[in-house]
């Protein structure tokens, strides 16, 4: 029990302390994976994104929302849900017209560019999503592939 000594108590405590955050967040990013996995199956996903975080649709009103979740892209369209709320978002692929980077949403600043998803929703009205994503490039490139190439 030497290494236990007042002078290394503080550095293993330190130690013991930041390995249970990292398994906290793995254990957690685990169950955001399995959640997915039951809504799709593995060949339906072409690309996922775990904390995402999500800034609304500009027809709800109210200022930007600020979620963290898991956005999925498949043939069919871009699914978002959030980690710890009960808040999802389902964009059809043949409803989405666009997709750009903004720094101004819903009226407010942003203070960084943002993934703005322009889409035609259920009334049939033009309205746009809010994400920032970890490598937007390659969210970018993808949904112009899959949804907006002809």
């Amino acid at each position: 029990m030497d290494f236990l000594k007042a002078s290394n108590f503080e550095t293993v405590l330190i130690g013991i302390i930041f390995m249970g955050i990292v398994f906290t967040i793995a254990y957690i990013r685990n169950l955001e994976a399995r959640r997915i996995r039951k809504i799709f199956r593995e060949d339906e996903i072409l690309l996922s994104s775990f904390g995402v975080q999500y800034f609304g649709v500009e027809s709800e009103p109210g200022k930007p929302l600020k979620s963290t979740g898991v956005l999925v892209l498949t043939n069919a369209g871009i699914f978002y849900r959030a980690k710890f709320l009960n808040r999802t978002l389902q964009i059809s692929g043949d409803k989405i017209s666009s997709i750009t980077a903004v720094d101004i949403f819903k009226g407010k600043d942003m203070y960084q560019k943002i993934v703005s998803i322009n889409f035609v929703n259920e009334k049939g009205d033009r309205d746009r999503a809010g994400f920032r994503i970890p490598y937007p490039e390659r969210w970018s490139m993808a949904i112009k592939k899959v949804f907006l190439s002809p």
